[in-house]
Order: structure tokens, then sequence, then C-alpha cells
């Protein structure tokens, strides 16, 4: 069976922006006026005009922390995550010890793939404040990646103990456990991601993939079922649901999922699809990316 591409949608949510606060006391009066002007700009969703004048601000004194923080959230926003960075950056050195600088500028670093910085400024943030919950799942997601899944889990569990009635967080530690190999608590995981948003697609087709690896074929299919359900594209999920069909003995429904996966993968995946389309016809179906057979005429 093909592994699955899409196997996890990962909540990583960039921190929020650093709170408002007035101008430092050492703040110049230019300064101290256009970080003021830049507020009232961002306040009335001016990003634009207010980024003008934060700019400003800094240029007229470097050592405006709070002008830099806000800098950098207008660039996240503006997905310019290369100049939010820089800002973040000034504003740490600046705020040593507020621990959303040093989260928001561990994300911002994620967004550019630096992924040790991302982790060294995550952890300062951790310990300035070890009780932030969305911190320590954005720890333990990227120490997953970076190949320490029981580092990740011994976060991912902080996480959900801070805060239990967050969905991503649970999603987050489920993917981590069943990287694990520890099937039955990822499962467990994504059921109660499920039970806290269960419109959410990416939940269903991870508990489908722990069900799929258990060999508990019929609650994988139910999970697929669910999964596409919910979103009509999903493409690996009927990938996935098309060989669940296809162990039940459930042939036509194999097709169809297959050809399901075939519609929405046109153009992607070459060799996907002419091993999709070979499944197709070993099960006797049709794929959908070939004209079906033209019927013989009577005599």
């Amino acid at each position: 069976m093909r592994r699955t591409v899409r196997s996890t949608v990962l909540a990583l949510v960039l921190g929020t922006a650093a709170a408002v606060a007035a101008p430092p006391a050492w703040a110049d009066g230019e300064s101290a006026a256009h970080y003021k002007q830049g507020l009232a700009f961002k306040n009335q969703g001016k990003d634009d005009e207010a980024i003008a004048s934060f700019e400003k601000a800094v240029s007229a004194d470097a050592r405006h922390a709070m002008a830099w923080a806000s800098l950098g959230h207008l660039y996240k926003k503006r997905k310019d995550y290369q100049k939010a960075v820089a800002a973040y950056e000034q504003a740490s050195r600046l705020m040593q010890k507020d621990a959303v600088v040093w989260a928001n500028l561990g994300m911002a670093y994620y967004r550019v793939d630096r992924m040790d910085d991302a982790l060294a400024a995550l952890e300062k943030a951790c310990r300035l404040n070890p009780k932030d919950a969305e911190t320590r799942s954005n720890i333990g997601v990227i120490k997953r990646k970076k190949g320490d899944n029981e580092g990740a889990i011994v976060q991912l569990r902080w996480a959900v103990k801070l805060a239990p009635g967050e969905a991503s967080y649970h999603n987050n530690l489920g993917v981590a456990l069943r990287a694990g190999g520890k099937l039955d608590e990822a499962a467990a995981s994504f059921g109660k991601a499920i039970e806290l948003q269960p419109n959410l697609a990416d939940y269903h087709f991870n508990l489908a993939v722990v069900y799929r690896r258990q060999e508990e074929v019929e609650k994988a299919i139910a999970a697929y079922e669910k999964a596409v359900s919910l979103a009509a594209d999903y493409a690996d999920a009927w990938y996935d649901l098309g060989h669940m069909y296809k162990l039940n003995h459930d042939n036509d429904k194999a097709v169809e999922a297959f050809n399901a996966y075939l519609e929405l993968n046109k153009g992607k995946d070459a060799e996907a699809q002419k091993n999709v389309e070979a499944e197709i016809e070993a099960l006797g179906g049709t794929p959908a990316t070939k004209p079906a057979p033209k019927k013989k005429k009577k005599k």
C-alpha cells in the first residue's frame, strides 16, 4: 500500500502578538508619536499605514521594543516571515524576559525553516512561561519533525494537560504517539480531538490510519468515510478507503473510491495514477481516466 502523503495536518499556530503597551519612558518624543499613530492605524485595520508608522518609530529610536514587536506581528500577518524574524529578533534583544516575543520569534523561525533556531526560541519562551500550552504544543510538533519523538510526546502531554479543551493539541499528541507505535493511546488522543472538534476531516483521517495499522478494517472504513464526507476533495482518504474496501471484499465500492482518487489526482502524480488504474482494472472496473470500452454492435 502506498504511504499516504497527507498523514496529518498539524495545528501549528503562531503565537499571539505581544500585548500592546505604552512606549518605554526613555523613548524620544518623535518615536513615541509614531508608535502611537501606528497603534491607531493598527486598530483601524490599516496595516500598511501602521507598518509605515512603526518603521518610523524604530528609525527614530531603535530601542523601541514594542514598535519592533508590533512590526513583527504585522509582517507575520502579511506572511513576510523574513522581515518578521528580523523584527522579532530586535524585540527579543530588548525584551529578553517576554515569553510572547520569544514564542513569536520561534514560530517566525519555523516559517522560514530554521528549525533549530525555532526550537531554541520556543524553549526560551517555555522557560519564561512553562504553563503556556500553545508553546509546548509547538515545541512538541517541531521535536517530532526533528526526529525526537519521545521528547515531542513529553511536551504534547503537557500541552493537553494545560489545555484539555484544545482539539489540535490532542491531535498533535496522537500524531506523535502513532509515530512512536503507541497505537491504542494514539486512537484515544484522536478520539478526544474528534469529540472536541467533530467536523474536521483530518482528525477522522488520522484515526482511520491508526485503525488501518491495527488491521481494524471496519473501524478504518467508518473513519475514512467520515473524512471524505467532511472533505470530498481529500484524495489520500479516498485512496486509503479504496484499499480498505478491497480488503473488505467490497470491490464495487473500492472501484468507486479509487476513481474518486483518480479524479482528484489528475496531473499530479503519474506513477500513483498508473498504480491505481491497475488496481481498478484488477477489480474488474474501468478507471475514470480511461474511456469506457465500446460496446459491440449487434448484427
